[in-house]
């Protein structure tokens, strides 16, 4: 008996399964193959410029770099400049979309704040966690926030494969130019 109740529950799995895979789209089933891993030697680099004209009581900037999916999630944080300092907790807030999900990271992934000028931060690949990344959709993002000024973020979808590419993103308020380009490393 118990070698007819496992031969029937075996084959009502096995027909689910295909019942399973006959209504899945063509579309479904190729995302439901594995990912191909990150292009081995290719690197992604983030260039940006923060603002340069800045007068006043403008202080330097809080900057935070990262690679989400596209989900939103966080797959990379590549850099955060931050005030180190008593204040920070009232103005690390103002970076609005990284701190709502990277606050408790602060104290592994920030250095210090920089003065107005272009930047450039590079992506192995890896995730916060170490592991590779798979080839596929992501977004680059660059917020910047200050004391006494402006809000900004840049958040633009790139493909990652196996061909080099270069992009322009786009520019708002203090991030005043963008760029990414997949190239080996």
């Amino acid at each position: 008996m118990t070698h007819t109740r496992r031969r029937f529950l075996h084959r009502l799995g096995l027909t689910a399964a295909a019942l399973t895979v006959s209504r899945l789209t063509p579309a479904q089933a190729a995302a439901a193959t594995p990912s191909k891993k990150w292009p081995t030697g290719m690197s992604l680099d983030v260039t940006f410029t923060v603002a340069t004209k800045a007068s006043g009581r403008v202080k330097r900037p809080y900057v935070a770099v990262w690679i989400e999916d596209e989900a939103g999630n966080t797959v990379r944080n590549l850099t955060v400049w931050v005030q180190q300092s008593r204040m920070n907790p009232r103005w690390l807030s103002e970076l609005r979309r990284w701190s709502r999900g990277n606050a408790d990271l602060l104290t592994t992934v920030s250095s210090a704040t920089r003065n107005p000028g272009t930047y450039a931060v590079a992506w192995d690949g890896k995730t916060d966690r170490g592991a590779l990344a798979t080839q596929g959709t992501y977004h680059v993002c660059v917020e910047a926030a200050r004391e006494h000024g402006p809000y900004s973020l840049v958040r633009e979808k790139i493909t990652v494969g196996t061909a080099a590419f270069k992009k322009t993103l786009s520019a708002d308020n203090d991030i005043e130019a963008a760029s990414v380009a997949l190239s080996k490393a």
